[in-house]
């Protein structure tokens, strides 16, 4: 599967406009914790273990994205499947990177589907929300665009976005 930091990155910056989006503040607290770390995560020299990473997505207390995802009836399902999509892809970066070769089942699953829910979800979420259209319309696209992947899977929708401004 064909997933780049830059991508990541990007992800990173459409799933944290999502948060405010979430209705409970104890899960969107424990979201926005859960992105600080998996933001960390992502820097070259991080020491951030893939499996305290994988805790905040899928753990034994409960007290995880996967479960708040099952709960939270108030907020917008395809929030919770672009926060838990992103955080998967985050997981399984990781994991590579330290050069795991058991992966849990939820990351081992992971594969070119997994960014195509990620961006089909976002571009519904963006369909219905104006704010998410103006807070991806204050990046700077042209440089966004340069990355071949980013251009892959968003291209077309940034560029309508970008013709807007």
């Amino acid at each position: 599967m064909k997933c780049n930091d830059s991508l990541l990155y990007f992800f990173q910056e459409l799933t944290f406009n999502l948060v405010d989006l979430i209705s409970h503040i104890e899960y969107k607290d424990f979201v926005m914790d859960s992105l600080k770390l998996a933001n960390q995560s992502l820097d070259q020299d991080s020491k951030i273990c893939p499996d305290l990473l994988y805790s905040r997505l899928e753990n034994m207390d409960e007290k995880d994205i996967l479960t708040f995802m099952e709960l939270d009836n108030e907020t917008n399902p395809l929030v919770w499947s672009c926060i838990a999509n992103y955080f998967v892809l985050v997981c399984y970066h990781s994991y590579q990177h330290s050069g795991e070769k058991y992966l849990p089942q939820t990351i081992e699953s992971v594969d070119v589907e997994t960014l195509e829910a990620y961006v089909s979800s976002y571009r519904q979420l963006l369909a219905e929300n104006n704010q998410l259209v103006q807070q991806l319309s204050a990046l700077d696209l042209e440089q966004v665009l340069k990355d071949p992947l980013i251009d892959n899977y968003f291209g077309e929708l940034l560029q309508e976005i970008k013709l807007k401004q």
